[in-house]
């Protein structure tokens, strides 16, 4: 097949989804809500964050020998964490947000959480939800995965360098979380199952 250029624009219609055109929201823990120096945290999360993911999809193979091969079998699906780096700002609002929620779930000085762990409103887990947009046609949602039952597992520190005189300060925060779901991004409705 001999190339031909307009062969692949013709394919490529939309100009492909650019990883830069993206946000990420994030449900605070009830306990959080009007604790000092965060107010406003959840709203200012989603143009602070900075690199998110969308998920992988993984299903962890099982090797059965037989007679010296090893036959593949589908085993369960597994859920890697999720990592994200923030921006922080001067009022370190977000940063504090994520500290309290840290130490709620256990405390620096003691081993006793503030959350009863369960799935219900007021729980240590809440949900996600990374929006990808598109660049044409006003940067209208393409896709959008939600995170269910997320927590943040590990906070990361800040390095301090004298020599750092043309950047902003980051930190990451990783999250475990029980599964993911594709959903609408406009309705926020999981997406239909394809049965095939």
């Amino acid at each position: 097949m001999a190339f031909n250029l307009n062969d692949f624009r013709n394919k490529f219609v939309n100009g492909g989804a650019r990883p830069s055109q993206f946000e990420m929201q994030i449900v605070w823990p009830d306990i959080l809500r009007g604790a000092p120096g965060v107010v406003g945290a959840e709203a200012d999360f989603r143009f602070l964050c900075q690199i998110s993911e969308i998920p992988a999809s993984t299903i962890t193979p099982i090797a059965v020998p037989y007679f010296g091969r090893k036959l593949q079998y589908a085993g369960d699906r597994t859920f890697t964490p999720l990592t994200i780096t923030v921006m922080n700002d001067e009022d370190f609002k977000i940063r504090k947000a994520f500290e309290y929620w840290s130490q709620a779930i256990t405390g620096h000085q003691t081993t006793v959480s503030q959350f009863d762990g369960s799935n219900i409103a007021g729980s240590y887990a809440t949900d996600g939800v990374v929006i990808q947009h598109s660049r044409n046609s006003g940067g209208g949602t393409l896709q959008a995965y939600k995170f269910v039952g997320m927590f943040p597992s590990a906070v990361s520190a800040i390095p301090l360098d004298w020599e750092k005189t043309d950047s902003f300060e980051v930190f990451t925060v990783e999250f475990q979380y029980q599964y993911w779901l594709p959903i609408d991004g406009n309705t926020g409705q999981v997406a239909v199952s394809v049965n095939f």
